[in-house]
């Protein structure tokens, strides 16, 4: 093997020279795509705005963001008449929406509710619950089509919606993730059966 020249080792540190800040750049590029690629969900169930607020730090007039608020615990019976704790939950990525019938985009909403109850029925690691605030079942019964994987609690008195959340507008849908920490809230409806929407789910777990 012939010993290096200098035209060998010019050629060399140029590549070096040149090779590595393109390598920084490409890495760079790397990283900024991955980080905007698990943000895109979030950016848009919440928007660009309030999505850059929250993760700033500040808080703003519509949803949330975080880690360090965790969820009130409670207890409702569904439709079947089982008792839903949320405590009983740890362990699980749990989506609460809360309704009610006299609130047109709940009612929008509902279909792309009931779909994501039929995607994440063979699911264990993900919870949908919808929590209604209407006076009866019956009303309840208008807008959920019977036979849905849906899980659907009642709060008449509104003490869980209105008392331990401090829900008072409609639609607005909470992300418990397993350890019972509240990370988003999103108010306003959404298309939840969207991909889109199950992967900001999904980023919670």
């Amino acid at each position: 093997m012939r010993p290096f020249s200098r035209q060998d080792i010019g050629a060399a540190l140029i590549v070096l020279v040149l090779g590595g800040p393109l390598a920084y750049m490409l890495a760079s590029a790397f990283a900024d795509g991955e980080t905007r690629r698990r943000e895109t969900p979030l950016r848009s169930m919440l928007g660009d705005a309030a999505y850059e607020a929250l993760t700033r730090g500040r808080s703003t007039e519509v949803h949330y963001l975080g880690n360090d608020r965790r969820v009130p615990d409670f207890e409702l019976r569904d439709q079947d008449g089982q008792a839903f704790r949320m405590s009983d939950m740890r362990g699980q990525v749990v989506v609460l929406n809360f309704w009610t019938v006299t609130c047109g985009p709940c009612i929008e909403e509902m279909p792309s509710l009931v779909e994501l109850s039929r995607i994440l029925a063979d699911r264990d690691d993900v919870e949908l619950v919808t929590i209604s605030t209407d006076r009866t079942w019956e009303d309840v019964r208008t807008v959920i089509p019977e036979g849905t994987p849906l899980r659907v609690l009642l709060d008449p008195d509104r003490a869980v919606v209105r008392g331990r959340f401090g829900t008072r507008m409609y639609p607005e849908t909470w992300i418990v993730d397993r350890r019972g920490v509240i990370r988003m809230r999103v108010d306003g409806a959404r298309q939840w059966s969207s991909a889109i929407a199950v992967d900001a789910i999904e980023s919670f777990l």
